[in-house]
């Protein structure tokens, strides 16, 4: 700020960024069409340029890391933008002659979402099934949908059910998921270049995607196998190992742009499928490997014990209930991620019978990453309540957990699923050595979802207050 008879005097953002460039050091370069406040970002960052105090604070609050300023200063791992759910559905054709499927047609699947096969129209063979690739109508993860789901399809004839769940869908980051992202991708990286810059890519559109690289003759086994000089890409796909070309197709185009993908072959077991071929870097072959990730399924069963006001209305004492394990379920898939879904919440106490109420649950794609989790039933159990739980169940008290078992499967052929359960022989999970993968190094091709149907809680009370 420029001393003018004596008195400090003010100048416009656009003055003071002119004079701030024209008394840079040379050695600060300047591209053409950056934006102001990045410029002033990399200048403070270097500790090239002095400012006056009062000046300092408003620049600084000004570029304090929120909305579109966390935009502009991170141009090289932008925002992710919501993702649009794809998936297949088995049509099958009742009668016995071929069925034509039209182009644009929407499958609404009975849960109420809805999809389009696009411009792709499809021909059902009579007494026979065939698999159609479609796409959610709009973006965001309530478009995600457990295995198993009816669909119609407004033909005649023709029945359709999804043999996989839907999982690519995904909501916008916000402000603050964005924030914590890219400052753990900037601590673990450092700049985004080479290996790292393909991984930012992939991550547009398999957010799960991570690179491992050797750069060592040495080939390396843990904590996966990553071959001498080369790389291995671990991709969550929505159909796992049985992923198909059209899901899979946007890997390698984005490897052939960015690091000369030329071939790959069949690598790994039946079990854990693994690719491999060849990648060029400035003319230099370097091996290559990629993973297909594919899903575990969560069944949670639990009784949590209450205290109730006697003087309660019994129809309260029901919906705090179903309240109390909604916030429950809600804090188990923020932690692990999970899909829409309904929950039935059991109300149990010694005045009546049972009651039995759905209740439907949001799905989160999850905070800390879904990918090789660890975690124990302990850890699930102390996210039953917590003080926002007790200031919206007024008429009910939290008092323990009387039992609550995890069923963690892998749901592939040959592997055993895994029991997590209090008082149980099986505390915790370890998803790099437990037992739940017989080869005792393929952990990094699963990831955890929960499909909220799977969740069977009892909310009962066991003393009157």
């Amino acid at each position: 700020m420029p001393i003018i008879s004596g008195i400090y005097s003010p100048l416009s953002f656009e003055e003071a960024l002119a004079q701030v460039i024209a008394s840079a050091p040379a050695s600060i370069q300047f591209s053409p069409g950056n934006p102001p406040e990045l410029i002033l970002a990399n200048m403070f960052a270097q500790a090239d340029v002095l400012i006056d105090e009062d000046i300092g604070a408003m620049l600084a609050a000004m570029m304090s890391p929120v909305g579109s300023m966390i935009d502009l200063l991170n141009p090289n791992n932008p925002r992710r933008l919501a993702q649009t759910c794809t998936g297949y559905v088995t049509v099958t054709n009742a009668s016995g002659t071929t069925i034509p499927i039209p182009a644009n047609t929407i499958f609404t699947a009975s849960t109420g979402q809805q999809y389009s096969v696009g411009i792709t129209a499809y021909n059902v063979p009579g007494s026979s099934s065939i698999d159609v690739f479609v796409t959610a109508i709009e973006s965001g993860i309530g478009y995600n949908i457990p295995a198993g789901i009816s669909f119609d399809l407004g033909i005649t004839n023709l029945s359709g059910i999804n043999t996989l769940p839907f999982l690519s869908g995904a909501d916008a980051e916000s402000d603050a998921i964005y924030l914590n992202r890219i400052t753990g991708e900037k601590t673990e990286y450092g700049t985004q270049s080479g290996s790292v810059a393909v991984e930012t890519e992939l991550k547009k559109y398999y957010q799960d995607a991570k690179i491992y690289v050797n750069q060592s003759v040495n080939a390396l086994t843990a904590p996966v196998p990553v071959p001498g000089n080369g790389y291995n890409l671990i991709v969550r796909t929505p159909n796992g190992v049985n992923a198909t070309p059209a899901e899979i197709s946007q890997i390698f185009q984005i490897l052939s742009e960015r690091l000369e993908f030329v071939n790959a072959q069949s690598a790994g077991s039946a079990l854990h499928q693994v690719n491999s071929g060849v990648i060029y870097t400035s003319q230099i072959p370097q091996n290559y490997y990629y993973t297909v990730a594919q899903p575990v399924e969560i069944t949670l069963t639990g009784v949590i014990n209450v205290r109730a006001f006697s003087t309660a209305n019994r129809l309260e004492l029901i919906e705090q209930a179903n309240d109390f394990a909604t916030y429950f379920i809600n804090r188990i898939i923020s932690l692990l991620s999970g899909i829409d879904g309904i929950t039935n919440v059991t109300y149990e106490d010694d005045e009546y019978a049972d009651v039995i109420t759905p209740i439907s649950i949001a799905g989160n794609t999850g905070v800390t990453g879904t990918t090789s989790p660890k975690f124990g039933i302990a850890t699930i159990r102390d996210l039953v309540s917590d003080l926002e739980t007790m200031l919206l169940t007024p008429q009910l008290l939290y008092d323990s957990v009387a039992s609550l078992s995890m069923v963690i499967d892998p749901n592939v052929a040959g592997e055993s699923a895994v029991t997590l359960s209090i008082g149980g022989a099986t505390q915790f999970i370890d998803f790099v050595n437990d037992i739940l993968f017989t080869d005792g190094t393929s952990w990094y091709d699963r990831y955890v979802f929960i499909d909220p149907a799977n969740i069977n809680l009892t909310i009962k009370v066991t003393e009157w207050i």
